[in-house]
């Protein structure tokens, strides 16, 4: 393998996965360099735990190949590939001790006691078990035994460690907990991690680089901030938190913008390759990310109030635009009276600058 490939420790070149007349994984390639934290995110179906399959060998690609650290593993058994995975319901051994537990691995892999036995107290040091070795699963809490299920993962020290929804059977607090001590033991260690995922908060917490699945197909692959400010496609936008998505045409350019007539109102974007004057374009912008003012201001979208939902730190109004579009703002409430407007109020909605991203057709 060569070129960019070789520098990935996890790279898939073309893999399309069917099951029978089902394309679960279409024709995808993919790029993992050594250390990042990859999210792959997206609905049910999209495809994002076939790939995990794949890289685990789990599943058979029907085409294209895999590698990881530059060797291909297309007929390696799961067996002997060079990584750790970390289910949803843990997967802890009952009639075990937290110790034998975690070193499990090591004895499949013949290490001498003396060297598991400081490798298990590091390891549940790292994951702060110190001092739970002689503990059985049932008597740890929820958090405790997914902290056991990474210990285990990573005592051996792979190449890639595999992460299949670990905290999707956790409450809330506990998740919000353990997404911070999983992200941070990954940056402790440094390990290649792919992990699956359809919470879209998780991901942006997480990961240094979130790939968006749909039909099998990469949608887009980015930094968490790149994919939520600038999403690309209609779907990435909409599947990504909340989008208010708008048809407009290219006014004109100014410079290195942009001109974009929307309804009454106008929007600088970046020039794009691609856009025309005078030409449809279809542009979105955020919730939180358009201002509410007194529906007599100028240059700005007119709409009316139809519902207002309270959250505490923010609240959401439910517009509807010149044209019946919906149209969704957050407002946060920085003071009781910061958001007065009630159901049937004209409102103006003004875009803030530099707010609005152009997306793509596709």
């Amino acid at each position: 393998m060569t070129g960019a490939f070789a520098e990935a420790d996890v790279a898939l070149r073309g893999v399309t996965k069917s099951f029978g007349p089902v394309v679960a994984v279409d024709d995808l390639t993919l790029e993992i360099p050594r250390g990042i934290f990859l999210s792959l995110l997206g609905p049910s179906g999209c495809g994002k735990t076939t790939t995990l399959r794949l890289i685990a060998g789990f599943e058979q690609p029907s085409q294209g190949d895999i590698f990881i650290r530059g060797q291909r593993v297309n007929l390696v058994p799961a067996y002997r590939r060079d990584f750790s995975m970390v289910f949803q319901n843990f997967a802890l051994f009952p009639h075990m001790t937290v110790a034998n537990n975690v070193a499990f691995g090591l004895r499949m892999r013949r290490l001498p006691r003396d060297e598991r036995e400081a490798r298990v107290r590091e390891t549940l040091a790292l994951v702060h078990l110190a001092g739970f070795e002689d503990r059985y699963p049932r008597q740890l809490s929820g958090g405790q035994q997914q902290r056991v299920a990474l210990a285990r993962a990573i005592v051996v020290r792979p190449a890639v460690l595999l992460l299949d929804e670990p905290l999707g059977s956790l409450d809330r607090k506990l998740r919000e907990e353990m997404q911070v001590e999983l992200r941070q033991l990954q940056q402790e260690i440094g390990i290649t991690t792919v992990f699956v995922t359809h919470d879209q908060e998780e991901a942006l917490t997480l990961s240094d680089r979130v790939a968006i699945m749909n039909g099998g197909k990469i949608e887009q692959i980015a930094t968490p901030r790149e994919l939520y400010e600038r999403p690309a496609t209609d779907f990435v936008a909409n599947f990504l938190g909340v989008s208010n998505i708008f048809d407009g045409r290219v006014a004109g350019r100014d410079g290195e913008d942009a001109l974009i007539t929307i309804g009454p109102i106008q929007v600088r974007v970046p020039w794009e390759a691609g856009l025309e004057m005078g030409g449809p374009i279809r542009v979105a912008v955020r919730p939180e990310k358009i201002r509410l003012g007194p529906h007599d201001e100028k240059e700005g979208l007119p709409a009316r109030v139809r519902h207002v939902i309270y959250l505490g730190a923010t609240t959401h109004f439910y517009l509807e635009g010149p044209e019946g579009q919906s149209l969704v703002v957050h407002v946060q409430n920085i003071s009781p009276d910061t958001a007065p407007w009630t159901p049937g109020d004209e409102v103006s909605c003004h875009l803030e600058p530099k707010s609005v991203f152009v997306l793509r057709k596709g």
